[in-house]
């Protein structure tokens, strides 16, 4: 059997990165015998891939068909696919991965859909929302309409500001990937009991949909600084 890759995709700081290698290096996730990653630019993920030892790339996907990242997909055939990356990938590239293709995105889709990275969270501060989140979605060739699997939703302070806005949406997200990649692990470890879905992040309660047992490592404050 070869070994069962996941691949991830980014183009920032590498924190939700970070998370998924911590979880898969600590064994609260077992499917995937390595993690390869992949960038669209010289940035702190890349650096921290390359410094952990993981098989990483960094491609131009601003080339129109996206002709190099579709080739490299198609090569190694990951069983599963993360996607942080600020680009919209070509369909090309959706056909090449042959695979589960998960996007994490910083709102409760559809709202604020087509926004990428924290500008969802910063359009839902001055909107005025109420409550923001994150969703884990299946990429299709419609932008940001692909199925929800799981998502996430948070109270918003009075007056928030982007700042702790973004600490506990970063949290929640990573909680997201984590539930979802869990999902594709094992169904069986998924649980739809709809009368105690909300567990605490940072300094609130969410909800989520649907959730799994987490490590006591998610709840304590230590872990997540660092990943900083």
């Amino acid at each position: 059997m070869s070994e069962s890759a996941l691949l991830f995709m980014c183009s920032g700081g590498g924190a939700n990165l970070r998370f998924v290698h911590k979880a898969c290096e600590e064994g609260w996730l077992t499917r995937w015998s390595k993690i390869v990653v992949v960038s669209d630019r010289e940035c702190p993920a890349i650096d921290y891939a390359r410094n952990s030892g993981l098989e990483s790339r960094c491609l131009d996907f601003s080339e129109k068909s996206q002709e190099l990242l579709a080739a490299f997909v198609s090569n190694l055939q990951p069983d599963t696919t993360v996607t942080t990356v600020h680009r919209i990938l070509k369909e090309n590239v959706l056909q090449a991965s042959n695979s589960r293709l998960l996007n994490l995105h910083y709102s409760l889709l559809p709202s604020f859909s087509g926004t990428i990275g924290s500008s969802p969270v910063k359009a839902a501060l001055e909107y005025g929302s109420k409550i923001i989140g994150v969703t884990v979605h299946e990429v299709t060739k419609v932008l940001d309409l692909g199925k929800p699997t799981v998502q996430v939703a948070l109270p918003l302070a009075e007056g928030e500001q982007m700042p702790d806005a973004m600490n506990v949406v970063f949290r929640a997200g990573c909680i997201a990937l984590f539930t979802a990649l869990k999902r594709i692990e094992s169904e069986s470890a998924i649980s739809h009991n709809l009368e105690n879905p909300s567990l605490k992040i940072s300094d609130r309660h969410a909800l989520i949909s649907p959730c799994v047992a987490y490590p006591s490592f998610f709840f304590d404050e230590s872990f997540w600084e660092s990943l900083k």
